[in-house]
């Protein structure tokens, strides 16, 4: 039996508001996505929250750098908790 652990952390960011559009949702999934270590990507932008979902340490450093690709900041962060019971699902990583 394989066991996998998963990680789920919140960043609060600026740069998201109830009026951010789908399209750039997406483009902030899509470039979190590609941070080696990130199987799942959940935007809140009323709250202004991004949350990732992890299999594996992941380099915050590269996480920061797909934020700020996407136009966002992170200003904060936390380890949620309920990570197995969270709404996000791994994802493909894109070829």
């Amino acid at each position: 039996m394989i066991t996998i652990a998963y990680s789920l952390v919140g960043y609060y960011v600026t740069g998201l508001s109830s009026a951010t559009c789908d399209h750039c949702v997406a483009a902030i999934k899509a470039d979190l996505i590609k941070v080696p270590g990130v199987v799942g990507v959940e935007v809140d932008p009323a709250a202004g929250k991004v949350s990732v979902l992890t299999n594996r340490a992941v380099d915050e450093d590269l996480v920061r750098a797909a934020m700020d690709l996407a136009g966002c900041e992170i200003v904060g962060s936390a380890i949620e908790e309920g990570s197995e019971d969270a709404a996000l699902t791994p994802v493909p990583t894109p070829a």
